[in-house]
């Protein structure tokens, strides 16, 4: 992994940039070269998951452009239940040799940290009516920071449990792939 590399972090809200910022500072990338967009309505308003599919096409051609320098970018997008990752892909699969990873919680962001809290490795896991539950109550006033330093400092210290949620082990791949 390059850790000299510029990162670029295309998500829904600043719970998803800062959770992604501190994470990737922690993985060795200086923070002086991490940048992102993100819904400027910022956390509790507006459609996160639309302006990321919008600026999606956008970001990848301008990280093809500049082929000339050490870039990542990073694409954060809840599913929400309705594929959002899956639509990123079918716009443009990144190539297995491009740094573009795609990273898609199956609710929100705040299934991740409910997971990282107290190891709930049934958060994927569907109520009565299908659903999936959503934390973000739960998670409202929290700091993504923190949430980003558990999960980096204990919990993949050893590599990430099997009962972790697979939208998490999907992340994992996508890091690997750096």
């Amino acid at each position: 992994m390059n850790t000299s590399a510029q990162v670029f972090i295309l998500c829904e809200d600043t719970v998803h940039y800062h959770f992604a910022r501190k994470y990737f500072e922690l993985l060795g990338f200086d923070k002086r070269k991490i940048r992102g967009d993100y819904n400027p309505r910022g956390r509790s308003s507006g459609s996160g998951a639309v302006f990321v599919q919008t600026h999606y096409e956008k970001e990848v051609k301008a990280f093809k452009s500049k082929n000339y320098l050490e870039r990542i970018l990073i694409i954060i997008i809840d599913d929400d239940t309705k594929d959002n990752a899956n639509n990123l892909y079918q716009k443009y699969n990144p190539l297995p040799n491009e740094a573009i990873l795609i990273f898609s919680p199956v609710r929100n962001i705040e299934s991740w940290f409910c997971y990282i809290d107290d190891g709930n490795a049934i958060i994927e896991d569907k109520d009565n009516n299908g659903n999936v539950p959503d934390y973000k109550s739960r998670y409202r006033n929290s700091k993504p920071t923190a949430f980003a330093k558990k999960l980096k400092n204990e919990i993949c210290l050893n590599g990430l449990p099997e009962n972790a949620p697979s939208s998490l082990h999907r992340a994992c791949s996508e890091l690997d792939r750096l």
